[in-house]
């Protein structure tokens, strides 16, 4: 007897990368890439985790393309893509999709808060070029702006790419603490 067909075949394939089985999984049935998996996430949203460019690109090809879909925790493929290393080449493409860079998460943190806990200083540049562009300006839940999370990691260029894009320095968050308490407190006193 044959094996019935993964439930979320088309998930497993855009997180493990493989691109020739979404393609062909959305040949056969292209409502897939709209199939939700248990954590509420979308395909798209397992390839941008992975940085999967090219099943990215199949997986957005659709006119109705939603680019600020949410997974269940509120993340859009765009924050998750920010969050990679080598995640430019797919940052410009959900912006060229239209991603909102100031879509927010349940905790009310934006890509540009999940850039600069990465030190992703490059990605940073574009959310701010961005047309809209990133704010520097908005707090998460726990009162904090994109410049706490540069300054906790120390990296003192993403504190001044904020700086320069008009980021408040003396903010505290819903603890008291400023950006300089929280490279202190982490051990980055550059």
């Amino acid at each position: 007897m044959e094996e019935a067909p993964e439930k979320y075949a088309i998930h497993a394939a855009a997180r493990e990368g493989k691109h020739l089985v979404v393609e062909s999984l959305l040949s056969a049935n292209p409502k897939l890439r709209n199939l939700r998996d248990d954590d509420e996430r979308l395909p798209i949203h397992w390839a941008a985790c992975n940085g999967h460019l090219m099943i990215a690109i199949a997986l957005s090809s659709e006119r109705d393309f939603d680019p600020d879909v949410e997974d269940g925790s509120g993340w859009t493929p765009l924050m998750m893509a920010v969050s990679l290393k080598e995640g430019e080449e797919l940052v410009d493409l959900l912006l060229r999709k239209g991603a909102d860079p100031n879509a927010k998460t349940h905790n009310s943190q934006t890509a540009l808060h999940f850039a600069a806990s990465k030190s992703n200083l490059d990605v940073a540049k574009k959310l701010l070029s961005n047309n809209p562009p990133a704010s520097t300006r908005v707090k998460d839940k726990r009162g904090q702006y994109p410049i706490h999370r540069a300054a906790a990691v120390g990296s003192v260029p993403m504190v001044e790419l904020l700086l320069k894009n008009k980021s408040p320095l003396d903010a505290s968050d819903n603890d008291g603490q400023t950006p300089l308490h929280h490279s202190m407190a982490e051990g980055h006193g550059k």
